[in-house]
C-alpha cells in the first residue's frame, strides 16, 4: 500500500513537471514561421531607426556661409562727373616771315628816292642775252648782250630779277649817279661766290643784291 502511494506520488509530480514544459513551450511552437519573420523585422527597425535618424540629422545639417566683402570699384571704373570742358580755341600760327634784307647784310648802296620812287638802269656788259624781270610791274623779258634797257619810277619796295640765258654767272655792281636812279652793271664772272640774280630797294632807298 505504502508503496503503491509513493509511486502514485511518482506519477503525479512526474506530470507535473510534463505539463509545466508544454505550458513554457506551447507558445514558441503555437507562433507560425511567418509571424516570427515579421517580429524579428520589426525588432530590426526598432534597433537600426535611431542610429539612421541620428546619423540624417548630423549629415544634412547646412553651414552657414557669411556673405562676400563687397568689393568697391575701381577708379578706371568709376563714371568721371558729368562735367563740360569748354573746346580750346584754335590759335592759327603766325606765318614765317623771312628776315628782311637790311636784318641779313649791310646794304651794297644806296639810292635817294624821288616820292618813294626809284628808275633802275639794267647795263648788261656781257656778251650773253640777260632775262629780266620786275617783280608786280613786269613779265619776264630779255636784254641782248652789250645793251641796256631802264626801269622807270618803281615803287619801293621792289624786287628786280636777272640771269644769264646761257647759265653763266653774273656779278652786278650798283651806283647812283643823280637822285632818284640807279644804275645797275652786270658783268660776266666765273666766281661762284659774288653771283648775283636779285635786286631789291627797300623804302629807305637801301639797295641790297642777292
Amino acid at each position: 500500500m505504502k508503496n503503491c502511494s509513493m509511486r502514485l506520488r511518482g506519477s503525479i509530480a512526474m506530470l507535473g513537471v510534463i505539463c509545466s514544459s508544454l505550458t513554457i513551450d506551447l507558445p514558441a511552437v503555437a507562433i507560425p514561421q511567418a509571424e516570427q519573420k515579421s517580429v524579428l523585422t520589426s525588432l530590426s527597425q526598432i534597433v537600426t531607426v535611431a542610429p539612421h535618424n541620428s546619423y540624417i540629422s548630423q549629415t544634412t545639417q547646412i553651414p552657414q556661409v557669411s556673405p562676400a566683402p563687397v568689393q568697391p570699384p575701381l577708379p578706371e571704373q568709376q563714371q568721371p562727373p558729368n562735367t563740360q570742358v569748354s573746346p580750346t580755341p584754335q590759335v592759327s600760327p603766325s606765318p614765317i616771315q623771312p628776315p628782311l634784307p637790311e636784318q641779313q647784310q649791310p646794304p651794297s648802296t644806296t639810292v635817294l628816292l624821288n616820292q618813294g620812287k626809284v628808275s633802275i638802269k639794267l647795263i648788261n656788259q656781257t656778251g650773253a642775252k640777260i632775262t629780266y624781270q620786275a617783280i608786280g610791274n613786269t613779265a619776264p623779258r630779255s636784254l641782248p648782250g652789250k645793251s641796256d634797257v631802264t626801269l622807270k619810277n618803281l615803287v619801293t619796295p621792289t624786287t628786280v630779277t636777272f640771269k644769264r640765258e646761257d647759265g653763266g654767272l653774273l656779278n652786278a655792281t650798283g651806283r647812283s649817279p643823280t637822285p632818284g636812279v640807279l644804275e645797275l652793271m652786270l658783268d660776266a664772272t666765273t666766281d661762284l661766290g659774288i653771283d648775283k640774280q636779285s635786286l631789291q630797294i627797300q623804302p629807305t632807298g637801301d639797295v641790297f643784291l642777292n
